[in-house]
């Protein structure tokens, strides 16, 4: 039984076990009726995703989406193209098909990525879709975790991707990507496709040393695995738990920025005392979220010399995009240069439900994959 046969898909006993974690995972997110794009490549990971998702919705709300990068032979991507056409047909889902309108000129990961989000953006507003739903699994998470430590990051980074999170590339309607299989093994989805009776594709790329990914993914995660079996269950573990240390941390600087900030017209003041006593975590994601409320994304060096001004004093600090931090008294004060006198009038930073103001600001730093 293959894809291109569409009396093929089995269900039993095992599809149905996997498939209701799938539905659960989904229900969490999305509303029951609620019209969803599968991105799908063909290969095991999205293929399951759509089978499982396909099965667990409403008939007629699931559109597979199928995206070209142009960095591959035609005749594989139309064998995958394919795959995903004939399973969407077996379970009654919609079936649409994209490609790059260019080729990338340095092959990039991230440049193949930007274009593949922007046409699923497109998918999705074609299908009347609020979401997009792939098919990264705990193993993808593992590999996320440990790129990101290797290249660099804080707490949030570690933490991986988001099971529910904001669309990873400039879009003008609100668009999220949901994850359902972030608590699935690769190993359970392969099981899953056999009960099903559905053989995906296999992308040749996957196993080119070329990209960072595939080295993790053939190098390092074996390695691992031979330290400990469960390696890539406890890198994904590891990353639920830094999230929800990092939400904590912002919600605490959040309560504590509506406790010590002023705002006047184009800045925020900051009492300066009062920070220099927190914890530096929690010190310098006040002095982030203070100037996201200005419509800036401080890095991790913008911070730190923000910090530095607090306690030194002395010049300003430029903490990136035109913002600076200085000394000014009491005060530690962000704005745009120049900035205000320290004499003008401020009044209490308003923030009427501090907790939740976290949600809606940007945070630096890579989130999506």
């Amino acid at each position: 039984m293959t894809a291109h046969d569409p009396l093929a898909l089995a269900s039993n006993r095992r599809t149905s076990t996997f498939e209701r974690r799938v539905a659960r995972s989904l229900a969490a997110h999305l509303d029951a009726g609620e019209a969803i794009v599968v991105a799908c490549s063909g290969g095991p990971d999205s293929l399951a995703t759509l089978v499982a998702t396909a099965r667990s919705r409403p008939r007629g709300t699931v559109t597979a989406a199928h995206f070209d990068h142009r960095l591959r032979p035609s005749a594989e991507i139309a064998r995958e193209r394919a795959i995903v056409a004939s399973a969407a047909a077996a379970l009654g889902a919609r079936f649409t098909a994209g490609r790059a309108p260019r080729i990338p000129g340095d092959h990039s990961e991230a440049a193949a990525r930007e274009a593949r989000y922007r046409w699923l953006a497109r998918a999705c507003r074609d299908a009347g879709a609020a979401a997009c739903v792939t098919g990264h699994t705990r193993d993808d998470q593992a590999e996320t975790v440990l790129l990101r430590l290797a290249r660099g990051t804080g707490l949030r980074g570690a933490a991986g991707m988001e099971r529910r999170a904001p669309w990873p590339v400039p879009v003008r309607t609100a668009l999220s990507v949901v994850r359902p299989l972030l608590d699935v093994a690769r190993m359970e989805v392969e099981a899953y496709l056999a009960a099903v009776g559905l053989e995906a594709a296999r992308d040749p790329s996957n196993d080119t040393l070329e990209y960072a990914r595939n080295r993790m993914r053939q190098r390092v995660l074996p390695e691992l695995r031979a330290l400990n079996a469960q390696a890539a269950a406890h890198l994904a573990a590891f990353a639920d738990r830094a999230r929800d240390d990092d939400d904590a941390l912002e919600a605490w600087a959040a309560l504590v920025l509506a406790e010590i900030g002023r705002v006047h017209d184009d800045t925020v003041s900051l009492d300066r005392g009062a920070i220099l006593a927190l914890p530096l975590a929690v010190a310098g994601r006040v002095v982030r979220i203070a100037a996201a409320l200005l419509g800036v994304a401080v890095e991790r060096a913008g911070v730190e010399a923000a910090l530095h001004a607090a306690r030194a004093g002395g010049r300003h600090a430029a903490l990136g995009e035109g913002l600076e931090a200085a000394r000014q008294g009491a005060w530690l004060v962000l704005g745009r240069s120049p900035l205000i006198s320290s004499k003008s009038s401020v009044h209490p930073l308003a923030l009427t439900d501090p907790s939740a103001t976290i949600l809606k600001l940007p945070r630096t730093g890579s989130q999506n994959t």
